[in-house]
Order: C-alpha cells, then structure tokens, then sequence
C-alpha cells in the first residue's frame, strides 16, 4: 500500500517514496524534560506512534529518531526555582516521559539523542553559519541572519502563523517584523549558570539548532518526514529548515506534519501555563486504549477540546467495541459474519493510515464494524475461522493498540 500524506509547508498531498538503498527517516519533535507531560504532547506522539505502525505494517524499512532537550532556559529556571542541579531535573522528568510513553503503548524511538550530548556538533552549525555570514551578534547572543529575501521553500513569516509563535529572546516576532525571521544561535552564559566552552564566549546553543545538528548525525539530511505540533511550525521548524537551506541548499524535510493542539477551555493546553491534564492522571482514570480511542478519533491536523465527558463517552464506546470483537470469535459454533469483511476492515484500516493518516476513517470502519456484529442475527465468524480472526484482531493491534484481541 502506498503511503501518501499532506506537506504542511506546501499544502500540497505528496507520495512518500524512500531511497532504496536506505530506510525511510522520521525526526520527530521530542519533549523539552522540565515538567510532566500532558495529553497535548500525547496526542502529537500517539499519531506519529500510529504512522510508525503503519508503516511497518507495511514492511517498509524505517529509522525513527525523537531528540530530548535538556538545555533550555525553562529547565534552569525550574531548577533554579527546586534548587536542584539542572541535570538532576531533566534526567528524572526524562525518566518520567517515557514512563509516560510505556503507559501508552507508545512504541520507543530508534535512536533518541540528548541536547546536552550534541553540544559540539551544534557549535559546528554555528560555525558554519558563521563561515557564510550567516551569524551576526548583538549585545550577548548571536543569531541567525536571514537573506534579504525569503527562501520560497520556507515556512511563511506572516499572519498565517502569528498565533503559532513562541518568543525569541530578544526578537520582535510580531508578524510584519523584519526581525521574526531571525534566531538565537549561540547565548553567552557565565558559569555557574550553566554553559558550555566556544569559540564566542562560554555560553549556550540556540534551541533550533540541537535538532538540525542531531537529525544530521543521526538520520542525514534531508530526512523524509518530520513532525511535532503545530506550536512548532514556527518558530522551531522554520529555523530548522532555514539552517538547512543556508547550509545545504535544500529542505530539511521532505515532508512535514504537524498535529493540533489540545485545548482546555479554548486554549492550548501548555506546560508553561500549568494548565494541563497529566498523562498519568489520564491514563489511570480513563485507560490507555481508551485516551488513544478519544485523543486520534478527530483528523491529525485539527485542535481537540479536552471534555472529561467525552473521554468517558470514548471509553465506553471503545470498551463495547472490545467487547463485541471479542464476542464475534467462533468458540465451537460459528456465526454468520463473513470472515472477507472482517479482512476487509484490517485491509481498510492500515489504507487510511496510510493515506493522509486518517485515523478518524479508520476509526469510522471500526464503528461500522461494531454496528455490523450488533445488528447481524449471530454476531459471530464462522466455525473454524478462530485462529485466523484472532491473527486479524493481533493485526487492527499491531496498527492501533487498542486491546481488540
């Protein structure tokens, strides 16, 4: 089955077709460990978790990286704020995510590097950005220089995505300012804050350059498909993509995806703000399968309001949906449900991943298909079809992981 999915840069639907002589490269956005993760960060990994699956399922090779950044001011500030060392605060929320991320069923990344451990692959970028006259530095940080004119093959700067920004220090990042293109580099940072040795002072790397140093060394450039929320469309991946163009001349990824956010009470959902729902307080009052059922049941790329009574609504639904698979297996008598439909159902299910991640269609034909075994006289396959309709349940597992089987 082909994989086809929609570049968020572009808007255009693309076939993603990998190099022969390699796997298929997937970066995706990790977390910046200071605090718990909250369902908002669940929902972008579930969808990526389930595109992996996906592909997989369709036997097509894939290297999947997701870096961790531990350097960033959010982690010294609370640090600070605990009067703990900063490491000892990004080890432990590290730990937490992916405990959080096993809670899940969210499958482990192939590889997935630490900022802290790249430093000096990230001073390279700068010199390299500075080799070209790409770095200009103003009072004690260094930033990125944009051409004069806008690379085509770039994220916009503009109203578009205004409302997506997360502030650059010492940047004007209103929509019409000539300065929004711009980005930290390198930040001067005397011991004991923490700080690393460069050639511009002792200090610390630029937020967006961690990932383009680590996707080069992990993956190589360009990678094929790249993702995180949509908050990270600019001005996160702008940069990164911007590094890549200036230094070789192409796109940092050949396709981009981008997932909604969660809302609480029409805003988004957000660590910094401490308005949030735990994965952990979720995952012990609702069940994983359940927060999966309710969190990928709206397409990837549209926002969610987080509804304490719609996620029971999904985990009831998703429990009556377990029930009746089970109860379709043919224990000694058989039923009158053709086992081609259920065949049917996994064959269409993996398709919608596949094409364009439509985990809302695939979840629509999993509702058909409890609507199915409830309406027919004997909701059941036929006799001697039990090994064979479990193996296909094993199947909707391997893609969803939704305890079907």
């Amino acid at each position: 089955m082909p994989l086809r999915l929609r570049d968020s840069l572009t808007g255009r639907d693309r076939s993603i077709h990998r190099n022969p002589r390699r796997p298929l490269r997937m970066y995706i956005c990790g977390p910046t460990v200071y605090a718990p993760a909250h369902v908002g960060h669940a929902r972008t990994y579930l969808f990526f978790d389930v595109l992996r699956r996906a592909i997989e399922a369709a036997e097509i090779p894939l290297h999947h990286a997701m870096n961790i950044t531990d350097v960033e001011d959010k982690i010294f500030a609370r640090a600070a704020d605990l009067r703990v060392d900063w490491r000892t605060l990004a080890r432990r929320e590290e730990r937490n995510f992916w405990a959080d991320m096993r809670r899940l069923d969210v499958l482990a990344p192939d590889v997935a590097p630490r900022s802290s451990e790249h430093i000096a692959e990230i001073r390279e970028v700068v010199r390299a950005l500075e080799r070209r006259g790409r770095a200009v530095q103003r009072e004690d940080a260094f930033y990125y220089k944009p051409p004069r004119t806008p690379d085509a093959r770039n994220f916009p700067v503009g109203e578009a995505f205004a409302r997506h920004v997360v502030p650059e220090p010492g940047i004007d990042s209103s929509a019409d300012s000539d300065e929004a293109r711009e980005f930290v580099v390198w930040k001067r940072q005397e011991p004991p804050a923490p700080s690393w040795p460069s050639p511009w002072g002792a200090g610390v790397p630029g937020w967006h350059l961690e990932c383009y140093a680590m996707a080069e060394r992990h993956l190589g450039l360009p990678v094929d498909l790249h993702g995180g929320g949509v908050d990270l469309i600019f001005p996160h991946h702008y940069a990164e993509n911007e590094l890549a163009l200036t230094l070789r001349g192409q796109r940092f990824a050949g396709c981009y995806l981008h997932t909604g956010f969660v809302t609480e009470g029409g805003s988004k959902m957000s660590k910094s703000r401490g308005s949030l729902v735990t994965i952990r307080s979720s995952v012990e009052e609702y069940g994983k399968e359940a927060l999966r059922w309710y969190l990928l049941a709206l397409p990837y790329n549209l926002s969610v309001e987080w509804n304490p009574v719609e996620a029971e609504r999904a985990r009831n639904e998703w429990v009556r949906l377990r029930e009746v698979c089970r109860a379709s297996l043919p224990l000694g008598a058989g039923g009158g449900v053709p086992m081609r439909e259920l065949k049917r159902l996994v064959h269409d299910v993996h398709a919608d991943i596949l094409n364009h991640l439509a985990t809302n269609r695939a979840y629509d034909r999993l509702r058909g298909w409890l609507y199915r075994l409830d309406l027919a006289p004997d909701g059941r396959l036929p006799r001697g079809s039990l090994r064979e309709a479990r193996a296909l349940y094993a199947r909707l597992d391997r893609l969803l992981a939704l305890g079907l089987s």
